[in-house]
């Protein structure tokens, strides 16, 4: 179901047609634009990882491995499933048991369906906690540097190292704030969408 008026909105991806939000105000093209880059990045990442495999398989053939490769691919990894996971709030693409909506009316579908999206928008908020927690930037403001948190509280997010590649994991785990934001802004969407379809602007 869609707005009327709105246009037909998909993204191919391995064949496959994934629908993206299909409002027309400024939040459902801001989740469409976000959810087509997040669908590029992640087929670039997996462009990478292969490449990465295949580098490090040939290396170690010729008896010169990689060892970094390892190490890179893995955290490649954790990046595609954070993007990934906030395309999939966009297109509505994670698992779910599609049985209870098909036998609901039209309406009463659309109940469940802003339901279940403010679910997810409140799962995304608790999951944001626990990362500003994590995170905890007023502590790194008040404490200088990454080395003053950690010999503070034993925080060590900031200087953590990676094992292989010379830099700090922290730049790979910056993708859960950025993945948390662009989901939250998918599921504000399809609340939108939700509502409007409640309002009987939608059949």
């Amino acid at each position: 179901m869609r707005a009327e008026g709105a246009p037909e909105t998909a993204a191919m991806q391995d064949g496959m047609v994934l629908r993206l939000p299909a409002g027309q105000g400024r939040l459902a093209r801001l989740s469409r634009g976000l959810a087509r880059v997040e669908i590029a990045v992640g087929a670039a990442l997996v462009a990478a990882i292969f490449a990465l495999m295949l580098a490090n398989a040939a290396s170690r053939g010729f008896g010169r491995p990689l060892v970094w490769t390892d190490e890179l691919a893995v955290h490649l990894m954790v990046w595609l499933a954070f993007i990934g996971g906030s395309a999939a709030v966009a297109v509505k693409g994670h698992m779910v048991m599609g049985l209870l909506p098909e036998t609901l009316s039209p309406r009463a579908a659309a109940r469940l369906a802003l339901g279940t999206d403010l679910l997810v928008l409140l799962f995304l908020i608790a999951m944001a906690a626990v990362v500003w927690r994590w995170l905890d930037l007023p502590g790194l403001i008040r404490a200088g540097s990454g080395v003053a948190l950690a010999q503070e509280s034993f925080n060590f997010i900031y200087t953590d190292p990676t094992l292989t590649l010379g830099l700090r994991k922290i730049w790979f785990w910056l993708v859960m704030p950025v993945t948390l934001l662009t989901a939250m802004i998918h599921a504000l969407a399809a609340i939108a969408e939700d509502l409007t379809r409640l309002r009987g602007d939608a059949p």
